[in-house]
């Protein structure tokens, strides 16, 4: 079943409040400098790297250094007047502010729509994926699809825009304007939301990037603060889990997941809550459901990350859980069972892939709702994720409930310092079968035997964001992407 996202989170989530991205408010040296100016220091405004690991930046008078730090890709940006800097190992010159912008992965769109500077975006690539409803009427007549199925077509986009944000392995060795982003590696969600820097200093943009993080960043530890104060008696187990099927891709042997990925480790921690882990490893895979089930024994909410959207008797069949009625597990006795879908787009595309990477303290205020449902109010509803095991339904966001496609997007959290957190009650069914005074992660000792492997790369999230944003054609087909994270 799907609802309107009208009737069911209503229009405020999607309003834009803040400045319309045709204002120059919060953009910096945005006219082209002459000769005589360009050994002027242009920035004066400067964005701090301070949480992300994979990426720095580095200001001088008339240009900025950008280093991707996961790929050892570097870029040049100089002031569009100003003489091009000479300098060796640079993998791309780029006039700034640019002019025109495309991108490829849903995340990119996003992070460019919540800088509010998607007036020079000309083309986006997996457009049916992309959510955000702005985006979407974007995409009707303002800004034209990659034509993803005719690759000198695509070609031909590309050498049109200033600049190209791909994901690694999608650079177009033809252009010298592609620029690689990888903020869905990051390991910690703040470190993700982070990027808006990476983005905004194409754009000249720091102003908008730094007050919007520092909103982010300080709406996040607030909501860390006030969890750990509520809750630290009373955490429950969380494990991400996800299930694929046998097919030619994988030789036709099901494998299940356990995902111990760093940024959900901390969304884990920071939400009062406690973290089903494994040492020394992101991810393991299990060849049985039997050897699955066991590591779960003791977790009380499965958070299920399946690519292949199922219901929840589908889920149980997967998972091995052959008589709901008589099982012990606890996510199962207390229908504890969550999905990251539940926003998407009329094509399938979920959000999860992009506004929780761009705003932690709104993905933060979620995973608090999934621990402790009741945590502000009776009834609270998250933004991403949805009770598979009540029969939730996902919301179909449209371009009908875009209010200003050219705004800034704003952060969909809540203002934390307004919220009184509720105290969590051990009696309360939300708790059913929770352990009380334990604060540790829930460490489970894996017999080699009943693995496939462990991993330190998280390839559920990083194989899921990889399918999603370039729509192949066989979901399972995220196999092959297994060393994304």
């Amino acid at each position: 079943m799907k609802l309107d996202i009208l009737a069911v989170l209503g229009v405020s989530l999607f309003s834009h409040a803040l400045a319309a991205s045709s204002s120059t408010a919060g953009l910096q040296s945005t006219e082209c400098v002459s000769s005589s100016d360009s050994s002027d220091n242009l920035f004066s405004v400067k964005s701090e790297v301070k949480y992300s690991k994979l990426f720095s930046i580095e200001y001088h008078d008339t240009y900025k250094i950008v280093n991707n730090l996961s790929t050892n890709n570097t870029y040049a940006l100089y002031q569009c007047g100003s003489t091009k800097p000479d300098i060796k190992n640079i993998d791309a010159f780029i006039p700034i502010p640019v002019s025109s912008a495309a991108a490829w992965s849903t995340s990119a769109a996003m992070f460019i729509e919540a800088l509010g500077v998607q007036d020079h975006v000309k083309n986006l690539g997996t457009a049916p994926s992309i959510v955000s409803a702005c985006l979407q009427e974007l995409l009707e007549d303002v800004i034209k699809p990659f034509d993803e199925g005719n690759s000198t077509s695509t070609d031909e986009q590309e050498q049109s825009n200033a600049v190209v944000f791909s994901m690694p392995g999608g650079e177009d060795t033809n252009t010298t304007n592609t620029v690689v982003s990888t903020e869905y590696l990051e390991p910690s969600a703040l470190g993700r939301s982070e990027w808006i820097k990476f983005f905004a200093v194409f754009f000249n943009a720091e102003e908008r990037a730094n007050t919007a993080f520092e909103s982010i960043e300080s709406n996040y530890d607030c909501f860390t603060k006030k969890a750990g104060e509520e809750y630290d008696d009373l955490r429950p187990v969380v494990a991400w889990t996800s299930y694929a099927g046998p097919t030619e891709y994988n030789n036709n042997t099901a494998y299940w997941q356990i995902s111990f990925a760093d940024y959900k480790y901390d969304l884990v921690r920071d939400a009062g809550a406690r973290m089903l882990n494994t040492t020394g490893a992101q991810a393991t895979m299990f060849s049985t459901a039997a050897a699955f089930l066991d590591a779960l024994e003791e977790v009380d909410i499965v958070i299920d990350e399946s690519f292949v959207s199922y219901s929840y008797d589908e889920l149980l069949k997967n998972y091995g859980v052959k008589d709901p009625s008589k099982s012990t597990y606890s996510w199962v006795t207390a229908s504890r069972v969550f999905r990251p879908d539940r926003l998407q787009s009329t094509a399938g595309g979920l959000d999860w892939f992009e506004a929780p990477v761009a705003f932690a303290d709104a993905l933060l205020q979620d995973v608090i709702g999934v621990a402790h449902p009741k945590f502000v109010k009776d009834g609270y509803q998250p933004i991403w994720f949805r009770n598979l095991a009540d029969n939730e339904p996902v919301v179909v966001v449209s371009a009908s409930n875009c209010t200003d496609m050219y705004a800034q997007r704003k952060d969909p959290a809540e203002s934390c310092s307004s919220l009184t957190f509720q105290e969590a009650n051990p009696d309360d069914e939300d708790y059913e079968g929770v352990d009380e005074n334990q604060t540790d992660d829930l460490i489970y000792d894996i017999s080699k035997s009943e693995i496939i492997n462990e991993s330190d790369s998280d390839s559920s999230d990083g194989a899921f964001l990889s399918v999603n944003a370039l729509q192949a054609a066989v979901a399972v087909a995220f196999v092959a992407l297994c060393a994304a994270m």
